[in-house]
């Protein structure tokens, strides 16, 4: 079972990288507006095919998700 790790801002990309390489995976909470710099993130450290994104809203504001793609 892989970790799940809750941030309340974006990673640099050596500490995305880092997690993304554990299998991780990331919840950041309380950024609705940023969650395609999330997304865009991912993609660009070359882990798009490895890696879902995925966002949700509630009550008590959004969640961005990202979770390994298992096979």
């Amino acid at each position: 079972m892989s970790d799940k790790l809750t941030f309340s801002y974006i990673l640099s990309d050596d500490q995305m990288r880092a997690q993304l390489e554990s299998g991780a995976t990331l919840q950041f909470q309380g950024l609705e507006s940023d969650w395609q710099t999330v997304e865009r993130q991912v993609e660009r450290l070359g882990f798009g095919q490895r890696y879902f994104v995925s966002r949700t809203s509630g009550p008590h504001g959004g969640l961005t998700r990202v979770t390994p793609v298992r096979h």
